[in-house]
């Protein structure tokens, strides 16, 4: 999982913005259920990234209904 810079968020329409941020929730609960099950996360600063990289997308799609609508 890499980073998505802002500039490429920008150039991404709202629906293609939606399917990003469902990824990443989808990431996101994958790791909260392996992080319990094995009582410690592999990863535990990716939880840190996928929240932070969803509400850059949802502020994105925000900003362009803002200016849409």
């Amino acid at each position: 999982m890499s980073k998505i810079s802002l500039e490429e968020l920008r150039s991404k329409s709202v629906q293609a913005l939606q399917d990003q941020i469902d990824l990443w929730r989808e990431e996101y609960t994958k790791l909260k259920i392996e992080a319990n099950l094995q009582k410690k996360a592999e990863k535990p600063h990716m939880f840190r990234f996928l929240r932070k990289q969803t509400a850059r997308a949802m502020t994105l799609i925000k900003q362009k209904q803002m200016e849409g609508g």
